[in-house]
């Protein structure tokens, strides 16, 4: 059994912690997903969660290189995370300053850390390149994945998740981002196809609402999560899977159940997909 205080080796002496970064991205992502698009919402938590398992594999299976007489890791956990993150919207961007208030953010963690820090060049570039090909092969798939029938789309969203816990397994400590994979995956077929909240219908008061509430349900999870999940085989990964049916599921339904967000119709269906 897995302790919540664990963490990996390479992650203990970061500038910014880990978990800290991983608390932001969910309370923005989360944001998204209840109040502007669910579908950007949840294609940037897969992406992100995906980014960082592939670190985390990384790290477990091929840690560094030697350089000269110095060891090297070839990435780099919280710049390929904000790497993932910020570059998913550079193709949306409409303007400069969209573009802009996209690339900076990458250009100042990977500053800070190369400035303020031990980490090397070496791996800050292995970052920036990992997260940007994991968002370009995103897109350049998009076409494909979106052409595919929902059933198939929930058997990737299980199947690639489970592959990917067996490659990391034992290191548990390493699963949490396996499990929002799998519960975002599961979560969002079963919004498609079940929920259908419509955002769009929604006012601002209504969206704002809907975020507070969703968030106050992640910091529960959060805090007591040694309380809800320390008993399990796999509390990292259980706790995971939970958050990641939280953001795209239980709170859609949740919303919808009672009326507070309307059902998307048919064809605002085949029009938000």
């Amino acid at each position: 059994m897995t302790p919540f205080n664990e963490s990996l080796p390479y992650l203990t002496s970061e500038f910014i912690l880990v978990t800290e970064l991983e608390i932001i991205f969910l309370v923005l992502i989360g944001l998204i997903f209840w109040a502007v698009n669910k579908t950007i919402g949840f294609q940037l938590f897969f992406l992100l969660a995906f980014s960082v398992t592939i670190s985390n594999i990384i790290q477990l299976f091929f840690p560094g290189v030697i350089i000269g007489s110095t060891w090297v890791p070839l990435t780099h956990l919280p710049v390929q995370a904000v790497m993932t993150f910020f570059a998913f919207f550079i193709p949306l961007t409409r303007n400069k300053l969209e573009l802009s208030a996209s690339v900076a953010p990458i250009l100042a963690f990977s500053i800070t850390f190369l400035f303020f820090t031990n980490a090397s060049v070496f791996s800050i570039v292995g970052a920036i390149i990992i997260g940007g090909f994991i968002v370009y092969a995103f897109y350049r798939s998009f076409d494909w994945i979106g052409s595919m029938p929902d059933r198939y789309v929930m058997v990737f969203s299980i199947i690639l998740p489970v592959f990917l816990t067996a490659v990391i397994y034992p290191n548990t400590q390493a699963l949490l981002h396996t499990g929002y994979l799998l519960g975002a995956g599961v979560g969002i077929s079963l919004e498609f196809i079940k929920v259908r909240m419509s955002i769009p219908s929604a006012t601002l008061r209504k969206r704002l609402t809907a975020s507070a509430f969703g968030l106050f349900g992640i910091a529960l999870f959060k805090i007591f999560a040694p309380f809800f999940f320390s008993w399990l085989p796999l509390p990292l990964f259980t706790m995971g899977v939970i958050i990641g049916l939280w953001i795209t599921f239980i709170v859609p339904l949740l919303l919808v159940v009672t009326k507070f967000y309307k059902q998307e119709g048919v064809t605002q269906i085949l029009e938000s997909r």
